[in-house]
């Protein structure tokens, strides 16, 4: 072999090299461009490019946008509707988000009682319904959601109407054994009873009154008010309002009060 073809073919292996190396400049895509921009941990964000300045790019999916800074991007690559781009060997995994505001749907394991649950009480669910985007399982069904009870008052008889209140902290998804941190929150209070009251104070005071109006005629209708709205008074006194309960099995809807970013593998 020559000199020179031995030249040649070091020429065509070096371009083949930096062919497959080579990465698409950030500024020379348009902004709005649909673009997969992939980072050197492995993590993929798909979306549209809506501005860059010398320290990040800014990509946006739905009603979500994140910065990703330029000293992090492995590659950037256009979506057409034709076909779409081919991954770079560092892609690992889709980065999805999960915008605040998104209801979630779990099945509680656990029963719950303004009566019975204490504050920092453990709290599990499971989700019923995945959490799609663009077809994919972000959410699996079947993760598991776990929180604490934050607020357990149980009706007080005078005093003010049952609450309970769960905060939701975690969620481990279903197939995948990742666990992510969340906020979601759900709360309840009893409905007031004040009618009610009035009924138990008003009836016995009745009574009273016919009772008085027998015995003592006009002096003794008043002493039987007296007596009969005193009555009432024990009743509402000694009786206790109703309580709030979640049983097992109970499907709860939570909204996010926080966006949750989501790794899903790439299966190559």
């Amino acid at each position: 072999m020559t000199t020179g073809v031995r030249v040649l073919i070091s020429l065509a292996l070096a371009a083949t090299v930096a062919g497959c190396t080579r990465r698409t400049d950030p500024d020379t895509v348009p902004i709005g461009t649909p673009v997969e921009v992939t980072r050197q941990d492995g993590g993929v964000v798909k979306g549209t490019l809506t501005a860059r300045d010398g320290q990040n790019l800014r990509v946006a999916s739905g009603r979500t946008s994140r910065a990703i800074p330029r000293n992090q991007i492995e590659d950037i690559a256009v979506v057409t509707k034709d076909a779409p781009p081919a991954l770079p060997p560092a892609a690992k995994f889709r980065e999805y988000t999960i915008p605040e505001g998104t209801v979630l749907h779990a099945r509680l394991e656990t029963s719950l009682g303004s009566d019975s649950s204490r504050v920092n009480d453990p709290v599990e669910a499971v989700l019923t319904e995945a959490e799609l985007i663009d077809g994919v399982d972000v959410l699996p069904a079947g993760s598991i959601v776990k929180g604490v009870v934050t607020t357990s008052e149980s009706s007080g008889n005078v005093r003010g109407r049952a609450s309970l209140a769960v905060t939701f902290q975690s969620i481990t998804l279903a197939g995948r054994d990742d666990t992510y941190a969340l906020s979601a929150s759900v709360q309840h209070t009893a409905a007031a009873t004040k009618g009610d009251d009035a009924k138990k104070i008003g009836i016995p005071a009745a009574g009273g009154a016919i009772l008085g109006a027998i015995f003592g005629g006009k002096k003794g209708a008043l002493i039987g008010t007296a007596i009969g709205g005193g009555a009432g008074a024990v009743v509402v006194l000694t009786t206790s309002g109703p309580q709030v309960r979640y049983a097992r099995g109970t499907v709860l809807s939570l909204p996010l009060d926080q966006p949750i970013d989501v790794r899903v593998p790439i299966r190559k």
